[in-house]
């Protein structure tokens, strides 16, 4: 399962979560696909492979302390059923 959270770090902790994000714990069955700084809020963007839920959990919540974290599903666009 693919999945992309996005971290919008608590002001004043910017270094410190710098640091952290660049040497991340990355679970045996965590695949990062992409680690992004991005220009404006979010701060970061993480593209990772995850066998489940849970194991996407596990992996993010170490970012939390850190400012503000959304994750999401990824899915590829033509899975989408588009209505028009």
């Amino acid at each position: 399962m693919l999945f992309v959270t996005t971290v919008k770090f608590i002001p004043g902790k910017c270094e410190e979560a710098t640091r952290s994000i660049r040497r991340p714990k990355i679970p045996k069955d965590i695949k990062i696909r992409e680690f992004l700084g991005l220009f404006g809020k979010p701060d970061v963007a993480i593209i990772f492979e995850a066998p489940n839920e849970k194991a996407a959990a596990d992996f993010t919540v170490q970012f939390g302390r850190y400012g503000d974290l959304v994750t999401s599903l990824a899915l590829p666009i033509e899975d989408f059923k588009w209505t028009l």
